[in-house]
C-alpha cells in the first residue's frame, strides 16, 4: 500500500513538473512574441525618424545650395552684377524675412525657418520670369545640385544606421520625400521566430519648396541604393 502510494506520489509530481515546465514554456513563448513585437514597433519608430532626418537634410542642402549658387553669381561675377534679375536679392530675401516676422502667422517660427520661407517666396517670385528660370538652371547645372541633395540623404539614412537597400527619393508637391527603412531582426526562443530579418519601411517629406520643381532637373524620383 505504501509502495502504490509514493508510485502514485511520484507520478503526480512528475506530472507537476513537466506540467510547470510546460507552462513555462508557453510564457516564454509569449514573451519572446510580445518582445519581438515591441522592437518592431521600436524599429518602426527609428526608421520614421530615419527618412524625417533624411528628408530634412536634403531640403536644407538643396536651399544652402541654391542660395550660395546665386548669391556668388551675384557678388563675384562681372555678369551677375550686371543682371537685373538679380540684383538685390539678398536685400529683398532680407525685407521679406523682416516683414514675416512681424506676422502672427509666424509667431511662433524660428529665424531660421523664417529665413528660408523669405528666400522661398522671393525666388519663387524672381523664378515667374523665363529668362530668370532659364539662368537660374544654367547655373544650378553647372554645380549639380541634384546629386548633393541625393547623396546627403544617402549618408543622413547611414548614419542613422538605416538600409539604403530599397531606400527612394522623391521629388512630389514641391517636397523633397524619402523613404527610408531600419533594420528589424527577432529575437528567438528555442528556435521559434529565429532568422526573422526584415527593412521597416517608413516615409517622411521634408518642407514645402515653392521653387524646388522649378530647379530640380533629374528625375524626380531616384534609388537611394
Amino acid at each position: 500500500m505504501i509502495k502504490k502510494l509514493k508510485a502514485q506520489f511520484n507520478n503526480e509530481e512528475g506530472n507537476i513538473i513537466l506540467f510547470v515546465l510546460g507552462m513555462l514554456s508557453i510564457i516564454m513563448i509569449l514573451f519572446v512574441f510580445v518582445l519581438n513585437m515591441g522592437m518592431g514597433l521600436a524599429v518602426k519608430e527609428q526608421s520614421g525618424t530615419t527618412a524625417n532626418q533624411a528628408s530634412m537634410a536634403a531640403s536644407s542642402v538643396l536651399y544652402e545650395e541654391v542660395r550660395q549658387v546665386i548669391f556668388e553669381y551675384e557678388n563675384d561675377t562681372l555678369e551677375g552684377a550686371l543682371q537685373a534679375f538679380f540684383e538685390d536679392i539678398e536685400e529683398k530675401v532680407d525685407d521679406k524675412a523682416s516683414d514675416l516676422s512681424g506676422s502672427f502667422t509666424y509667431s511662433d517660427w524660428s529665424t531660421n525657418e523664417i529665413e528660408l520661407e523669405a528666400f522661398d517666396i522671393v525666388l519663387k517670385e524672381e523664378l515667374d520670369t523665363p529668362v530668370i528660370r532659364e539662368k537660374l538652371n544654367e547655373l544650378l547645372a553647372d554645380e549639380d545640385i541634384e546629386s548633393q541633395v541625393i547623396d546627403k540623404a544617402k549618408q543622413t539614412i547611414v548614419q542613422n544606421g538605416g538600409q539604403l537597400d530599397g531606400a527612394e527619393l522623391q521629388i512630389e508637391s514641391n517636397r523633397i520625400h524619402v523613404r527610408a527603412a531600419n533594420e528589424f531582426e527577432s529575437t528567438s526562443y528555442d528556435g521559434i521566430m529565429a532568422g526573422i530579418r526584415e527593412n521597416v519601411f517608413q516615409e517622411s517629406a521634408g518642407p514645402k519648396i515653392d521653387f524646388l520643381e522649378d530647379v530640380w532637373n533629374t528625375s524626380n524620383t531616384i534609388q537611394l541604393n
